[in-house]
């Protein structure tokens, strides 16, 4: 069964459970690659018997975004080229039109994001008052190492939901379509794109961080589908980006504009523990989450022909 571009001849498909097995190997090599650079901004900490601070964190964030996921990426694009002897084109990513497909998914991913964070601040609030140190301040965003760790991060993140598009719907959806059909690849590469954020459950809070996990499938879901929709990886590359960097972007802006820290690389360490620690069952988990189940059952719909020849060969 083909979800991109037709895979070849000689090409071979990944058992689930190998690939289960594989997509952690493949996180742990990255890590081991982005561990030398991580080890050279903590050492100075650690070789002096001090923990590492906030900024050092927020340094560290940055680096895993470029370099852990860019060889979590190569390891997959390599596996698929190597064992599996497909195109790359059979995993999605496909040259033609990849322009247009990514701007339409940028457009879509950041209307996404704005709609989510407008309902969590009606809802919630973006920053609690008791949290914040007085009101809010643009004058932090004028100073150019605040402009420099924005830039740094959000095309971080660019980085970041491209090499888990590539793993996730380019090599896990492609990879099980052809041995077990497109309707189970999309299903099982959003259950394991969830996997990936395991470590929602080791926050303390384990229905807070069920609900964040099943919020992040439901998201796996959607950009499934929309990579099938498009037929290519591109614009699901365009909207996870977009998603991410919003999001994230958002919250850094409130954490600094908010007076809680004027340095930005200990703001951004907050913000991703924000971002990946719920701490307690909230609003924005369950927002995200039916949001994004609204999404898929529209793209779906689009798609029920696709998928019901699919099902019936």
């Amino acid at each position: 069964m083909n979800v991109f571009a037709a895979p070849g001849e000689q090409s071979r498909s990944t058992p689930v459970w190998a690939a289960f097995i594989l997509l952690w190997v493949f996180w742990l090599v990255a890590n081991i690659v982005a561990l030398p650079a991580i080890m050279l901004v903590m050492a100075p900490a650690l070789l002096a018997g001090q923990g590492v601070d906030p900024s050092q964190m927020g340094l560290t964030i940055i680096l895993t975004l470029y370099l852990m996921f860019s060889a979590f990426a190569a390891s997959v694009i390599i596996w698929i080229k190597v064992y599996e002897r497909r195109s790359l084109a059979s995993a999605g990513l496909i040259r033609r039109g990849a322009v247009a497909r990514y701007l339409g998914g940028l457009f879509w991913g950041l209307a996404f994001a704005l709609v989510l964070v407008l309902l969590a601040v009606m809802t919630v609030g973006l920053v609690p008052e008791e949290e914040a140190s007085g009101p809010f301040s643009w004058m932090v965003f004028s100073r150019p190492q605040t402009l420099l760790v924005f830039a740094a991060l959000i095309f971080g993140l660019f980085v970041q939901s491209a090499a888990e598009e590539i793993i996730c719907r380019g090599w896990v959806m492609s990879s099980l379509a052809m041995r077990h059909g497109r309707t189970a690849g999309l299903v099982l590469s959003a259950l394991f794109f969830g996997s990936l954020h395991v470590h929602f459950l080791l926050t303390g809070n384990l229905l807070a961080g069920l609900v964040a996990m099943a919020a992040v499938t439901l998201m796996g879901l959607m950009l499934g589908l929309y990579a099938l929709n498009q037929r290519s990886l591109a614009g699901a590359a365009g909207m996870h980006g977009a998603f991410n960097a919003t999001v994230f972007g958002v919250t850094l802006a409130a954490i600094l504009g908010a007076g809680e820290t004027t340095d930005p690389l200990a703001g951004l360490n907050t913000a991703y523990e924000l971002s990946t620690q719920p701490l307690t069952l909230s609003a924005e988990s369950f927002i995200q989450g039916a949001l994004a189940l609204g999404v898929s059952l529209f793209l779906w719909w689009r798609l029920r022909r696709t998928f019901s020849s699919d099902d019936k060969q």
